[in-house]
């Protein structure tokens, strides 16, 4: 556990080194459609002088078949057009080196004309709650916020758009992946006269009333169609719900989303949005791509216009009583009831399947979790989702493998987290092919999980003012281990198990230690002494510890 020497006070630092955020919000695989590397743009151009667009604010009336409205000899504007005035392209940008420069992009869409434009929350607010969940992307719980929101506006089809004003976010919601942003200056940071603007917008229409087959126009600016604004036209292939949203949550469609249309407009044949492009999907003879039901933005967008605060009705907040304790490693687990199927402590080589069961209390159906997978210091996996199997269980199995073939030989750790601010609440650690399991699966290791030891619980508090100490780690070594030496020089082999304190001071030990064993062992925090001695349990002790651990200054 070398990760944790490098900075044991700080555990969930580590996953950072599975991920590259230079380009996060919009680079999700192929699930989410932004376009990280823009073209270069002169962010220093203060001059302020770019022209305002100066459409009239009027809602899209219903098209023809060629996609007109009323008559088009008489010079009216056509519906691609007001469309496509509407439709911005959002700048995320970050200051680097003490200049401001464009980190990725998306789309959006003007929907009043005083400047509120519905986009992305991947595109306008990356780590909002739920949003990693969402797209089981890990990724998201770690990124940066954009420094600033830039809004470009089209004059022209043919030409690129013109970067016009400052947005600031006014609501997100990650489990839907939308945002709401509103312009509020000119580049040079000078606050408009909203009420002034008259901007061109989009109606808001029915997503519920839009049927299997009916036509849906996608605007905005993907990454392949260049700098300038990209049409594409196709139907509606079906609708998908949503655990917790509700029936219809997405549009699916067989029109082309590329990168760069997250945000943008979905419009039905009345030019009324009824979808936000989020995200596609590759299959085998093309492509179905998904648009958030606009029905689903409506309580955004109308706490938008009272200025209200918005919170997600869809986010299931952590109980901070989360626990995860190994029962066992196992050959398999059973599907009926996520029990052990083969317990073993470690693995011989050519093992394909790795599997840790645990006992598990204080969860809450549709919380966020997190599974890291590590091979000594190397991430291997994690996965954050949500929830599902109820507030306490005897057994719940994670596992790893490799598609079938044998996994690397090594030391293995699978660390889980909980709740909202994602504290650690579990650990499990196994050998593959440092030894062989006999018939009964026991190897001799004392680090075996088994419930046959004394589970340590406790609390570490300041020795003056008994008040508890967030962030403390305590770390229990293997048997035999010189103390003094470990101190002088950490290694991870000789780390048996380890806590880390929450809010209130509280930490637990996820592996039982063996009675009749004696266990060196030390907690620390920075800025106190270290507090170091043995811990030993006979037969006469209880199955479970409860320690108060004091450090002082």
């Amino acid at each position: 556990m070398k990760r944790l020497q490098n900075s044991p006070l700080q555990l969930l630092f580590l996953l950072l080194l599975l991920f590259s955020f230079t380009a996060m919000a919009c680079q999700l695989g192929s699930a989410l459609e932004a376009t990280p590397t823009p073209r270069t743009r002169d962010d220093d151009d203060d001059d302020g002088d770019e022209p305002e667009p100066t459409q009239e604010p009027e809602p899209t009336p219903d098209p023809d078949d060629n996609g007109n409205t009323g008559n088009t000899n008489s010079g009216d504007v056509v519906p691609i057009e007001r469309l496509q005035a509407a439709t911005v392209q959002i700048f995320a940008k970050q200051t680097i080196n003490g200049r401001l420069q464009t980190i990725w992009t998306g789309s959006g869409t003007i929907v009043s004309p005083d400047g509120v434009i519905l986009t992305n929350a991947h595109v306008a607010a990356p780590t909002a709650p739920g949003l990693a969940t969402l797209y089981n992307d890990p990724e998201l719980l770690f990124g940066d916020e954009p420094d600033q929101l830039v809004v470009a506006l089209s004059a022209s089809a043919d030409q690129p758009p013109t970067e016009t004003y400052i947005a600031e976010l006014v609501a997100a919601d990650g489990a839907l992946d939308l945002a709401v942003i509103k312009v509020t200056a000119d580049l040079n940071g000078n606050a408009l006269d909203l009420g002034s603007l008259n901007l061109p917008f989009v109606e808001i229409g029915n997503s519920d009333e839009i049927g299997l087959g009916e036509e849906i126009r996608i605007l905005g600016y993907p990454g392949a169609g260049g700098e300038t604004i990209t049409f594409t036209r196709g139907n509606v292939a079906g609708f998908e719900s949503q655990n917790r949203v509700g029936d219809r949550a997405w549009i699916k469609t067989d029109a082309t989303i590329s990168p760069g249309n997250s945000g943008g407009l979905g419009v039905n044949s009345a030019g009324q949005i009824i979808g936000v492009p989020s995200f596609g999907q590759e299959a085998i003879g093309g492509a179905i791509n998904r648009l958030r039901a606009i029905n689903y933005a409506l309580p955004m967008l109308e706490a938008a216009e009272v200025s209200n605060s918005y919170a997600s009705p869809y986010i299931v907040p952590g109980t901070g009583q989360e626990t995860f304790n190994l029962i066992t490693w196992a050959d398999d687990f059973s599907d009926a009831d996520q029990c052990p199927v083969g317990p073993r402590n470690s693995y011989p080589s050519n093992t394909t399947l790795a599997v840790a069961v645990f006992e598990f209390s204080g969860l809450t159906d549709g919380q966020q979790i997190l599974v890291a997978w590590w091979l000594g210091e190397e991430i291997m996996s994690t996965s954050v989702f949500e929830w599902n199997e109820g507030a306490a269980g005897d057994c719940t199995a994670f596992y790893f493998h490799n598609y079938g073939d044998p996994i690397p030989n090594g030391n293995y750790a699978v660390e889980i987290y909980a709740g909202d601010g994602l504290e650690f609440v579990g650990l499990a650690e196994t050998a593959v092919g440092s030894s062989t399991a006999n018939n009964s699966g026991n190897t001799g290791n004392t680090n075996s999980g088994s419930k046959d030891g004394v589970l340590v619980e406790g609390e570490i508090v300041d020795a003056d003012s008994g008040k508890p100490l967030s962030g403390a780690v305590i770390f229990i070594l293997q048997p035999g281990t010189d103390l003094d030496a470990w101190l002088d020089d950490p290694t991870d082999a000789e780390v048996y198990t380890y806590a880390e304190t929450d809010q209130k001071g509280y930490f637990f030990l996820p592996q039982p230690l063996q009675r009749g064993v004696e266990y060196p062992g030390v907690a620390g925090l920075t800025g106190y002494y270290n507090t170091d001695g043995f811990l030993a349990f006979t037969d006469e002790d209880p199955d479970s510890i409860y320690l108060t651990l004091e450090l002082s200054k």
